[in-house]
This record gives C-alpha cells, sequence and structure tokens, in this order.
C-alpha cells in the first residue's frame, strides 16, 4: 500500500511540475492575433531543407557566412515556404538577417557575396509569443499556426508563406514574433524557391 502511495505521489508531483513548466513556457496563453502591415524588409538569406529541429545547423553555416563578410551582428528571422503537410524530408526555410541597420560599406560586401531578398509590403496576421528558451521555437508554432489558419479560413485570405522574427543574434530576445502576409501570390517569393 505504501508503493502504490509513493507511486500516486511521485506521478502527481510529476504531473505538476510539467504543468508548471508548459505554463511557464506560455503554453496556457491566449493567442492573440492582430493585423498589420509588413515590410517592404531587405534582408541577406541562406537557405534549409529538412525537418526544422535541423534548423541550428543551417544557421551555423550560414553565421559563418555573414560574420566573413564583416557583420557581427544578425536581426534574425525564417521566411517558411511550405504548408504544414509538407513531408518534413522537403520542408523549405529561408534564413535570413535584415539589412536596416548595416552600414553603406556592410550591405555592399553583403550584396556582393551573399545572396538578399526584398520582402514585400504587405497587410499581415500578426502574433507574438513568449520565448523562454529553444523550446519555444517549437511550442509557439503550435499555439500561433492553428489560430491564423482559423482566421484564414473563416475570412477565405489568400496567403504564402509564414514569417518568424527572432530578433538580434547578440541580443536577449523575449518575444517571437510571427507574420503571415495576406493577399501576396506565391510567385512573389519564387527566387526563393531557387535556391535549392
Amino acid at each position: 500500500m505504501k508503493f502504490v502511495k509513493y507511486v500516486s505521489l511521485t506521478i502527481g508531483i510529476l504531473f505538476l511540475l510539467g504543468m508548471t513548466f508548459y505554463a511557464y513556457m506560455g503554453g496556457f496563453s491566449k493567442v492573440e492575433v492582430k493585423r498589420e502591415t509588413f515590410g517592404p524588409v531587405s534582408v541577406f538569406v541562406y537557405p534549409h531543407k529538412g525537418p526544422y529541429k535541423n534548423l541550428h545547423q543551417s544557421w551555423e553555416k550560414f553565421q559563418k557566412l555573414w560574420e566573413a563578410v564583416g557583420i557581427t551582428e544578425c536581426s534574425s528571422m525564417a521566411i517558411y515556404l511550405d504548408t504544414p503537410d509538407t513531408p518534413e524530408e522537403n520542408l523549405r526555410s529561408i534564413l535570413a538577417c535584415r539589412m536596416d541597420g548595416l552600414s553603406v560599406s556592410q550591405i555592399k560586401a553583403v550584396k556582393s557575396q551573399l545572396t538578399t531578398f526584398e520582402i514585400p509590403k504587405s497587410d499581415s496576421l500578426t502574433s507574438s509569443f513568449p520565448f523562454r528558451n529553444v523550446l519555444s521555437y517549437f511550442l509557439a508554432p503550435t499555439k500561433v499556426y492553428p489560430k491564423f489558419q482559423e482566421i484564414i479560413s473563416e475570412n477565405k485570405e489568400e496567403t504564402s508563406v509564414a514569417i518568424e522574427v527572432y530578433g538580434g543574434s547578440a541580443q536577449v530576445v523575449d518575444t517571437i514574433k510571427f507574420y503571415m502576409p495576406l493577399g501576396i501570390k506565391r510567385d512573389v517569393f519564387l527566387a526563393l524557391g531557387t535556391l535549392f
């Protein structure tokens, strides 16, 4: 009998700890969606194909490239080109750093040695989610994108990509921003597809 009580107590404590951690991560946070204008934004980019859990490998390669041309700080974001039902091995993502804030010489170096792209101005659905640690990159999309999809379906709106904004690579970030441009045809992003 004592053993059963001990097991029950242990399970209860683990459950409570799990719920506390989930709450800390923002798991119980209400997702609020707004409509805002996003862009235009000039970025330099690097492609990643495959599971999102391996994005850090592509990021490390990307960082070496932009550091090699004299960039010391990246205001980072990612553009996701494929729908959630795409097989993991075929998922295409674009890692990006904003070019605003760079000096004239840095912009010249970037344009001569890295791939650049202009994200056009658009009306977008937007939301934010608290960033706690690396697990936030996986939890946040499961909370935000279903809400985006619900609104898009209800209003029969057209979208083509998803954009996540993470902030400075050398700064403490406390929020991930999500944007889903509306009314922009996929053709606008075809140039990014050619990187694969």
